[in-house]
């Protein structure tokens, strides 16, 4: 498929990203706004969340009904999300729609009307979610390592926690518009059948008058320890496992990924293998990688009954020990053509690409193209994995169990 991936900046500092995909007939945009959960402030995990949502429920002269029913009218397949470091709205579209999208958004992103009588909706909506996720065993395992594993306030859940989005009002939602809604860290992502100038020329007449501040640095906390037990009265027992990694912006994450998914990085993988099939010790077995801007872990978890938990969690750590001087060619190649597969099917989205030019910027400062990543794969070879690992071991273990009884972890120390 032809590409051609455009970069600009907007007078006030806005990132235009574009990357044409004239095969297709879709086009999406994705706007990303320096917004996300890290910028909560201590007692209000949430905050960031709730904004998104009353973001949506009135723009410009449009109240909430309206501007739901302008951006289904024009086709958008819309979304909002939150993570650590971003508020995003996107949407994918027919491509000649693009023009009718651009001015719906700019009034979400810059004339939100965040009404008082919607506050109480909108926070239960917020609430509602977190009462899903809170049921989810799996979920609160990731949850809990990842606030052992990075300093706060990276650790914390973006989604928010219950007991603090509860307090939360509309003189927090509006302070936190005016503070971080910013052109400051802002993207501005398409991908598709774009006509590169008409994009930027939409973007200057809607976003080029968009004016903030800066806002303050995140001042980062302490990471927490090396072992938690979570109490939970269930036949099954969960186990989370995490160790650092290079972040994304490091050359060396292509390595570290590429062991991570030998490890368990899908039903070919090390843990999948002996774990589940071989010992039957668990339903469900992964590892994977997580990355924040400046720091990334390797993230395990299982899912197992009280009675096994003990096994699979030395089973675990058995696997983790011995990868180091273990990888084979035929354990890479698996790997690789994976990750070249899913870099292609990638291609076949407007959305898809739309959200990684958005990433790549925000953790890189550039773009990499798919060539330039297929190249990259290619280059990944077992010396260069296991030179990698022996420089880096892993180490420093974190460990969660959320069951009835904790588990016994050589070496930790207790959160």
């Amino acid at each position: 498929m032809k590409q051609t991936i455009h970069t600009t900046s907007l007078a006030n500092g806005i990132v235009v990203l574009g990357e044409e995909l004239p095969d297709l007939e879709s086009v999406a945009i994705a706007f990303h706004v320096a917004a996300g959960g890290v910028y909560d402030g201590s007692g209000r995990c949430g905050l960031a969340s709730l904004t998104g949502e009353m973001m949506l429920r009135g723009a410009g002269d449009r109240d909430s009904r309206r501007l739901i029913e302008d951006l289904e009218q024009a086709g958008i397949q819309w979304s909002q999300a939150v993570s650590t470091s971003h508020a995003s709205f996107s949407g994918a579209m027919v491509a000649s729609c693009l023009p009718e999208a651009m001015p719906i958004y700019a009034d979400i992103l810059l004339r939100p009307r965040l009404p008082e009588t919607q506050i109480d909706s909108g926070r239960q909506v917020i609430l509602q979610g977190l009462a899903g996720t809170e049921d989810d065993p799996a979920h609160r395992a990731i949850l809990a390592i990842k606030q052992l594993i990075y300093p706060s306030p990276w650790g914390m859940p973006a989604e928010g926690l219950s007991a603090e989005v509860a307090g939360l009002g509309i003189d927090d939602v509006r302070g936190f518009v005016e503070k971080f809604i910013r052109p400051e860290g802002m993207i501005i992502a398409a991908a598709g059948r774009i006509d590169w100038p008409q994009l930027v020329a939409m973007a200057e007449q809607h976003f080029g008058d968009f004016h903030g501040g800066t806002a303050a640095g995140v001042a980062r906390g302490e990471r927490g320890g090396r072992l938690r037990h979570v109490t939970h009265d269930s036949q099954q027992t969960h186990i989370a496992l995490a160790w650092p990694l290079p972040p994304y912006q490091s050359e060396e994450s292509y390595e570290a990924t590429a062991a991570l998914a030998i490890l368990g990085g899908g039903s070919s993988s090390r843990l999948f293998t002996e774990v589940r099939e071989r010992r039957g010790l668990c339903y469900s077995v992964s590892a994977g990688y997580h990355t924040q801007r400046e720091f990334a872990s390797a993230i395990c978890h299982a899912g197992t009954s009280g009675e096994r938990a003990q096994e699979t969690l030395d089973v675990m750590l058995a696997e983790i020990a011995r990868l180091p001087g273990s990888i084979s060619e035929e354990e890479l190649s698996r790997v690789k053509a994976r990750a070249k597969a899913a870099l292609v099917m990638q291609q076949e989205s407007s959305a898809a690409r739309a959200g990684g030019l958005g990433r790549q910027w925000y953790h890189l400062g550039r773009v990499r193209s798919p060539a330039d990543e297929l190249d990259r794969i290619d280059a990944i070879s077992v010396d260069s994995v296991e030179s990698w690992l022996e420089a880096n071991p892993p180490a420093g273990i974190t460990t969660v169990s959320l069951g009835r009884e904790p588990l016994e972890v050589p070496g930790a120390v207790s959160a």
